[in-house]
């Protein structure tokens, strides 16, 4: 990515001295000597965005790691989300079985929250997690229908059936998950294999010492039927969805009244603010980067 085209902030996070950022893409860069080096983060959204260079340029995700690995890059933090639309299971039915002592994971501690309609007590929504959010590794299983009807206000019935299942990897875990990745270009696969590394759901039997219960079929399934699942990735050319957002949010009332001011009164003190005003460096920046073409961005 051309730096040209990115923010420079004279702050950054971690104990770096500076930032360069595009939207949701995070480069924080150290003093000299400082061998803290520079730190790529990108959040979800960021590697949307990013999916839209490395589609540009014919590269996968792959190729990146490899080029980061190449460069001596480290790995302190790996996020992966599957969809599941087929819903191989309830999440709350996972939370009952929790409950029951019926999961057999690596971690020592589950947690969850959840919601009810107060009128007719229907669920509305669970996430269910496992594992610390400081520990290496980390679980989440939540209902993304609930999720998005809430976030959206769109009716539940429009989303489906649809599940998310998101695995956290910190440190060594992260970075050994990349390399496998690298290795095997197989990100699904991967993912799964992890996930059933540290959990495993099963069925009671009395008969038998809990290590020896059978492994739940829906979990069989679920672990086994990689093809019909898949990751998360939807590259995103929207470089200044933050902006879009506060002036969606915080502004459009505002500039709408002034409007219907201007409209009844015969005014015009709506353009005659736009037109007046100026932009900061910033906004210039955001400027160049909507009108820019992808490739213009691209090293």
């Amino acid at each position: 990515m051309q730096k040209d085209y990115m923010q420079e902030l004279e702050s950054g996070f971690y104990g770096y001295i500076g930032t360069f950022q595009l939207d949701f893409i995070k480069v924080y860069y150290s003093k000299p000597g400082d061998n803290r080096g520079i730190l790529v983060e990108m959040s979800g959204k960021g590697c949307r965005q990013f999916e839209t260079f490395l589609k540009w340029r014919k590269k996968t995700w792959f190729d990146f790691f490899q080029d980061c690995m190449n460069h001596g890059g480290k790995f302190s933090r790996f996020d992966l989300a599957i969809d599941d639309r087929k819903t191989y299971f309830a999440v709350p039915m996972l939370l009952e079985k929790v409950k029951k002592g019926e999961a057999i994971s690596r971690f020592r501690k589950s947690d969850f929250n959840g919601s009810l309609d107060i009128a007719d007590g229907t669920n509305g929504g669970t996430t269910l997690y496992f594992g610390s959010k400081k520990s290496e590794a980390y679980l989440c299983f939540y209902e993304k229908n609930y999720e998005q009807s809430e976030k959206l206000n769109v009716p539940l019935e429009e989303f489906g059936d649809w599940n998310r299942y998101e695995l956290r990897l910190k440190n060594d875990r992260a970075q050994m998950a990349v390399q496998s990745l690298i290795e095997t270009k197989d990100l699904l696969s991967i993912a799964m294999q992890i996930i059933n590394n540290y959990l495993r759901f099963v069925d009671m039997n009395d008969k038998v010492s809990r290590e020896q219960w059978k492994t739940s079929e829906f979990w069989l399934t679920f672990i086994g039927d990689v093809g019909r699942l898949s990751l998360f990735m939807k590259p995103e050319d929207d470089f200044y969805e933050k902006s879009r957002k506060w002036l969606q949010n915080s502004c459009a009332p505002t500039m709408k009244m002034v409007l219907e001011a201007d409209h009844t009164l015969g005014t015009q003190d709506l353009s005659d603010m736009v037109v007046n005003a100026e932009m900061s460096s910033k906004q210039e920046k955001m400027l160049d980067v909507l009108l820019a073409d992808v490739g213009d961005m691209v090293c």
